[in-house]
C-alpha cells in the first residue's frame, strides 16, 4: 500500500512539472523573456528535486521498507541434508487481517513457502529445506482488503544471511590435500609445495577441527601416518595449511607398484573426511604423479 501512495505521489509531481511548462508559455507575452526562463527554472529545479526525493523514498520501499525487521534461522536435519528454517517478520505497519507467507526460491520456481502466525510482535513460521545452493527468501503480506506487497528477504543478489542462501555448502564439510611440486630424493617422497584445507559445518552446533593426518600408502596398504597441525583459515569453519619440505620414506617400488597420500581428517563432531592428493605409478623407470 505504501509503494501504492508513493507511486500515485511521483505520478502527480511529474504531471504538475508539466503544467508548469504550459503555464510559463501562457505567461510569456507578459513577462520578459529572461524573467520566465528564470522563473521556469527555478520552479522546474524546486520539482525535480521532491521528484527525486519521492523517487528515493519509493525505491526505499520497493527494498524492503514494510519490513521493520527480521530474522531467519536455520537448524540442520541429523543427516545434514536438509535443515528447518525459521522465520520472525514484524512489519513496520501491522494492521487486524493482515497476513504474512515466506516464499522460498531457487531461481523462478518457489522450492517452499508457508503462511505465518501473527503472534502480537511478529509473524512467524518454519519450512523443511532440502540442501541446496541459491535460495532467494521472500516475505509477501497481503492486507486486509487483497494487497500484496513482496519483499526479498535474502537472496544471491543482497545475501544477508549467506549461510541459509547457500545452504548445501553451509552443511557440508569437506577436505582438500593438493600436491603441487614433488620429488623422488635420496630414498624419500618430498612434497616441495602444496597445501591442505578443511572446511567444517557452517549451521547447527559449532564443529571444530580436531586432528589431521597425511597418510602414505602402497597398494592401499598404510607405509606412514604422519599428524599435521592445521591452524584456523580467515573464514568461518575453514582451516588451512601450507606444505613445504613435508617428506615420506620411499619404499622399494616396481612396474606394478602404487603409491598414495590422502588426508584424513577428523571432526570434533566424529565424522571423519578424506581427500586423496593424487597417486604415483612407475612409467619407463621414472615415478610419475597422478592427480584426479
Amino acid at each position: 500500500m505504501k509503494k501504492n501512495v508513493l507511486t500515485a505521489l511521483l505520478l502527480v509531481m511529474m504531471v504538475c512539472a508539466l503544467l508548469v511548462s504550459f503555464a510559463g508559455c501562457k505567461k510569456e507575452a507578459a513577462i520578459a523573456g529572461d524573467d520566465i526562463v528564470a522563473q521556469l527554472k527555478q520552479e522546474n529545479a524546486q520539482l525535480k528535486e521532491q521528484i527525486k526525493q519521492l523517487t528515493a523514498a519509493l525505491e526505499t520501499a520497493k527494498q524492503g521498507g514494510s519490513v521493520q525487521s527480521w530474522e531467519l534461522t536455520g537448524s540442520p536435519w541429523s543427516d545434514r541434508s536438509g535443515a528447518t528454517i525459521t522465520c520472525s517478520i514484524t512489519p513496520a505497519n501491522y494492521e487486524d487481517g493482515m497476513t504474512a507467507a515466506l516464499s522460498i526460491r531457487m531461481g523462478e520456481l518457489e522450492a517452499e513457502s508457508t503462511l505465518c502466525t501473527w503472534d502480537g510482535k511478529a509473524f512467524t513460521g518454519s519450512v523443511e529445506l532440502n540442501a541446496a545452493d541459491g535460495y532467494s527468501y521472500y516475505c509477501i503480506f497481503t492486507t486486509p482488503d487483497g494487497i500484496q506487497d513482496e519483499v526479498a528477504l535474502n537472496s544471491p543478489q543482497h545475501p544477508v544471511n549467506s549461510d541459509l542462501v547457500y545452504l548445501g555448502s553451509s552443511l557440508t564439510s569437506y577436505a582438500n590435500l593438493v600436491v603441487e611440486d614433488w620429488a623422488n630424493d635420496d630414498g624419500k617422497l618430498v612434497i616441495n609445495s602444496g597445501f591442505i584445507q578443511v572446511q567444517t559445518p557452517l549451521l547447527g552446533e559449532t564443529v571444530t577441527l580436531q586432528k589431521a593426518e597425511l597418510v602414505f600408502l602402497q597398494n592401499g596398504s598404510e607405509l606412514e601416518r604422519m599428524t599435521v597441525d592445521v591452524p584456523a583459515g580467515e573464514g568461518a569453519g575453514s582451516y588451512e595449511l601450507a606444505l613445504s619440505g613435508t617428506s615420506f620414506t620411499m619404499p622399494e617400488v616396481s612396474a606394478d607398484c602404487q603409491l598414495d597420500l590422502n588426508l584424513e581428517a577428523t571432526l570434533s563432531d566424529g565424522n571423519v573426511i578424506t581427500s586423496s592428493g593424487g597417486s604415483w605409478y612407475v612409467s619407463d623407470g621414472e615415478l610419475v604423479l597422478s592427480v584426479g
